[in-house]
């Protein structure tokens, strides 16, 4: 019988019977020798001969394909099939395989991690039904000219305006208000006699729960009637009630002390729902209360939520009525807004204080995020892309790399019939296991980076995977996947049949410069990384040394609350008993208060007012804190003229205040600022008594700014206060009792926020070292990535130039001139990639701009450390392969080719 007419009998038989393809392979290579042999006999050259053999045979694998669609093999048997030859070629290459995985599982878990961040802090949507018709409320401009601010003066309202807005159902079918306890957010909190805590509550309208459509998983939401009735109740939420209640359902009726006043919990919210806080998971809410101890933001007396009409002090989100966009929203509330706003605060006395707007953003990530905190979100996704983008190159480079060494055997299977598609189904095959498996190890790293990243940034946000990061998660897989069975195709697929019969193995040189594009482009993206992470590692040293003004060593601080004090007399008497009590601590050295302690963030500011004479606040600001006797010489702060405030200055007494250099350079120039005096006539005068050196304040990035510090015995006493303690030894180490001696004053007040005072400027730049971190480590994990580029790429290319290089050896070259050789195609795509890179790192340093304190962002130190550093990654990964060339044996070299 023909052999041919024998082969496909035999296929039909192997498929019935359910046998493997190469039990037929293994007798169609039979019958091809046997052909080719006979050929040979017929004159034919060994070349010729192989060629026509493969050509007479060239249809089985064609037939053998035809016979599977006619007899209807499964589909999925065909996956099947090509998933174990996938399983059996990643087998054979070990080394490879667990490169591509690890590469591809660094990258897409490390732009996983970075946007599962992003989307809880910018994307996502409050877990309540229709979140689409949310919008939190805002004015763009500022708050009106004349209203008293909290602080977070864009997004706070009055009461006025938030029962006008409530009531005007033309836009909004539910508004609903929340404020913070405290300007943190924290309060002081006791459960029968358990020891008090510090936790993070809201005081909230009576519509609430029902306004956002949040469902209680325990007892009972709020109604208007315990707003209007300012009732002593209170809702956890079921994170808290897990933590501290253990799930107890007997917890409902227990009494909770707020601030030393009774609260009954009523009611559990839901499992999910974190509250509306921006930035933070809220423990507890309660109604809006008249209480002054209760009063939002923690604020004194001076102004109370329901007898300041002044005060914008609450924040508003709105639910929009069905089929109203935000734009028809702002066109029909503006009326009603305009009017509560201007009834009390009257109409602006000139041109220079326009009206505000009413501004609406999407209740979508953290409430109140500006650009400039979004910004550096957004460059950390754009530089950890980068580094997804030379992961994936350089896995398509190692694919490419390897098929190429396969290429022998893509042309033996296109002369025996084989079908592109059938080599495209199985490449694709491959590179959706190599993709799987990095996915999946990618998204444990994704997880465990996420909550480290939530961790380090000390940010409450809920890093659950959702629907948004697993759709992101298939999208990148999807991509990677078609994009690495694409890469090799065309070297596959176009491969000629005469192809598989030659011997030499040389790369062509259309190949090496393809690839050297790609690692120049890797190299490129490096160097802009490596100087993005330089700029930023600057910057967080810059931070660290800067100069405070004020000596930060040995410095403990900690707030505390007094509860049940009945006026400023009983305040100040507490203030007064607590710092005795600590100033004779063993180990502290000195003692005194302060309002907002340094490098919080927090400041208040007035206009200033020097013997009578008013400055405007446009023109110079003046911040004002309240400070205790001992005020300088406990911080470290020099004196530059004059006195420190001390024990003598009481309500009594003549008041005073001390100012700082930039005061005087400003509102005292060129004259003795000792006796004049600070403040509104009509009111209360100071006469300035001592000069102190600027220090920073606010944050440790900040520029001087004018400052006044007035004794607290001489004002109202403010409801919290910082003790500020400098001690001999470890200032953590006196927490034990201090916290003794606070207890015996009043046993249910906690600590609140003990730390040194150089932890708190340390977290005034948290973000920024995060950031330098974050940089630095996308940076190292870049350059390691183009190291194993670099280093698979050329030893591919000497492991198939080995007969050229030994060639060159026996012709006379000099092992060093064959290690310059190698090391200058290395240097040579290193200085491409660099000059590529240059503005690529430029335009990455302008966009960072806002990012960088005391630097420029086109310092050039940096771009020189970023230059060394891919000069180094590109001698150490090219050093090896040029060695290994060096010591090839000519003769050796010749025989294997």
């Amino acid at each position: 019988m023909d052999p041919i007419r024998t082969l496909l009998s035999r296929c039909a038989a192997h498929f019935h019977s359910g046998k493997l393809n190469r039990d037929l392979d293994e007798e169609l290579r039979a019958h091809i020798d046997l052909a080719f042999e006979e050929n040979l006999k017929r004159g034919m050259s060994n070349q010729d001969a192989r060629t026509a053999a493969l050509r007479e045979f060239g249809g089985v694998t064609q037939t053998r394909e035809a016979y599977r669609m006619q007899q209807g093999i499964p589909f999925v048997d065909t996956l099947a099939r090509d998933a174990r030859y996938a399983v059996r070629q990643l087998r054979k290459s070990p080394v490879f395989a667990a490169t591509a995985i690890l590469t591809l599982a660094l990258g897409i878990g490390a732009t996983t991690a970075i946007f599962t961040v992003m989307n809880a802090v910018l994307l996502r949507s409050l877990p309540v039904p229709n979140p689409q018709q949310l919008v939190y409320l805002h004015t763009p401009d500022d708050q009106p000219y004349g209203a008293h601010s909290t602080g977070d003066s864009e997004t706070s309202f009055s009461l006025p305006v938030f029962d006008a807005l409530r009531q005007d159902h033309r836009a909004f079918s539910q508004v609903v208000a929340f404020a913070p306890l405290s300007m943190d957010g924290k309060v002081a909190v006791r459960v029968d006699n358990q020891s008090p805590e510090q936790v993070s509550a809201e005081m909230v309208s009576g519509n609430f729960f029902s306004g956002l459509g949040v469902t209680m998983a325990r007892g009972r939401g709020f109604a208007l009637d315990d707003e209007n009735q300012n009732s002593a109740v209170v809702v956890l939420s079921y994170e808290y009630w897990s933590r501290r209640f253990s799930r107890n359902p007997f917890a409902l009726g227990q009494t909770m002390y707020v601030k030393g006043i009774p609260f009954t919990i009523v009611g559990v919210a839901r499992e999910g729902f974190p509250g509306v806080n921006p930035g933070g998971l809220t423990d507890f809410w309660m109604p809006l209360q008249r209480m002054p101890q209760l009063n939002p933001w923690g604020n004194s007396t001076t102004h109370t939520l329901y007898g300041s009409p002044d005060w914008w002090c609450l924040q508003l989100i709105a639910r929009l009525n069905p089929g109203v966009t935000a734009k028809q929203a702002v066109a029909e509330a503006t009326p009603a807004f305009d009017a509560a706003a201007y009834a009390t605060l009257g109409i602006p006395p000139d041109a220079t204080h326009p009206k505000v707007r009413l501004g609406f953003a999407p209740a979508k990530g953290i409430q109140g995020l500006g650009d400039y905190d979004r910004e550096p979100i957004l460059i950390l996704m754009a530089l950890v892309t980068l580094v997804l983008l030379i992961a994936c190159s350089n896995v398509a480079m190692l694919i490419v790399a390897r098929n190429a060494a396969r290429q022998r055997d893509f042309s033996l299977r296109m002369a025996l019939g084989a079908q592109r598609s059938t080599l495209l189904r199985q490449l694709f095959t491959e590179s959706c296991l190599l993709v799987l498996s990095g996915s999946l190890l990618g998204w444990l790293f994704a997880l465990s980076g996420a909550r480290a990243l939530a961790a380090w940034s000390r940010l409450e946000v809920n890093l659950t995977p959702d629907t948004t990061i697993l759709l992101f998660a298939c999208c990148v897989s999807v991509v990677a996947a078609t994009l690495f069975a694409l890469a090799p195709l065309r070297t596959a697929t176009n491969a000629p049949v005469n192809s598989a019969l030659r011997v030499s193995a040389a790369t062509s040189y259309q190949r090496r410069k393809s690839g050297s594009a790609v690692l120049a482009l890797q190299v490129a993206l490096c160097f802009t990384l490596l100087t993005a992470a330089g700029l930023l590692l600057r910057t967080l040293l810059n931070f660290e040394g800067a100069n405070l003004g004020m000596q930060t060593d040995s410095l403990l601080v900690f707030g505390v609350t007094p509860q049940n004090v009945p006026n400023n007399d009983a305040r100040l008497v507490f203030y007064r008993t607590l710092l005795d009590r600590v100033r004779v601590l063993p180990g502290v050295e000195s003692a005194t208060l302060i309002q907002n302690r340094p490098g919080s963030g927090w400041s208040s500011n007035e206009e200033a007012f020097v013997d009578g004479v008013k400055h405007p606040f446009e023109q110079v600001p003046l911040r004002l804190n309240l400070v205790g006797p001992d005020f300088l010489s406990t911080f470290g702060i020099p004196l530059l003229a004059g006195r420190d405030i001390q024990d003598r200055d009481t309500s009594g007494s003549e008041r005073v205040a001390i100012v700082n250099e930039t005061f005087v350079k400003k509102l005292l120039p060129n004259t003795n600022p000792i006796g004049h005096q600070l403040g509104d006539p009509t009111e209360h005068t100071y006469r300035i008594v001592g000069v102190a050196r600027d220090s920073k304040y606010r944050s440790v990035d900040e520029a001087p700014r004018a400052m006044a510090y007035l004794p607290y015995t001489q004002d109202e006493a403010p409801p919290t206060m910082q003790i500020e303690l400098r001690t001999a030894g470890s200032p953590l180490a006196l927490l034990a009792s201090v916290e003794k001696a606070v207890h015996e004053i009043d046993p249910s007040l906690p600590l609140e926020k003990p730390m040194t005072q150089g932890a708190v400027f340390a977290d005034s730049y948290a973000d920024q070292r995060l950031f330098a971190r974050l940089a630095m480590f996308f940076g190292l994990l870049a350059a390691l990535l183009v190291g194993i580029g670099l280093y698979g790429t050329l030893s591919y290319r000497v492991s198939r130039r080995s007969m050229e290089i030994g060639v060159r050896m026996a012709l006379g070259a000099q092992r060093p001139r064959v290690l310059v050789m190698v090391l200058r195609e290395s240097l040579l795509i290193a200085a491409i990639g660099i000059s590529a890179g240059i503005p690529f790192a430029l335009i990455a340093g302008h966009f960072m701009s806002s990012m960088l304190y005391g630097l420029e962002p086109y310092d050039k130190l940096t771009l020189a450390a970023a230059l060394v550093g891919v000069l180094a990654i590109s001698l150490v990964s090219g050093y090896l392969p040029a060695r290994r060339a060096a010591s090839i044996d000519p003769m050796r070299a010749l025989r294997t080719e």
